[in-house]
């Protein structure tokens, strides 16, 4: 998200797209935005789609997923 300058507008950071609340903007990046430069699609149409695991902090034994990304063309999915 980025604020223009001299001005309350705010504006996605993907589709350019105006808004007039900080709120209503990270709404719309978060949930609403199908822009294909969003991390949050998954528009890849490969079919190699894996998870990457991170370790917990403390506990090396214990993994959690941290995010998925694709093998073939390499675009992560947070």
């Amino acid at each position: 998200m980025k604020q223009i300058t001299n001005q309350t507008i705010y504006q996605c950071e993907y589709c350019n797209k105006r808004f007039v609340t900080k709120s209503g903007c990270k709404r719309h990046e978060k949930n609403n935005c199908r822009n294909e430069n969003n991390p949050r699609i998954k528009n890849c149409t490969h079919d190699k789609i894996e998870t990457k695991y991170t370790s917990m902090i403390g506990e090396p034994w214990n993994y959690e997923p941290d995010y998925d990304y694709c093998v073939d063309c390499g675009k992560i999915f947070y």
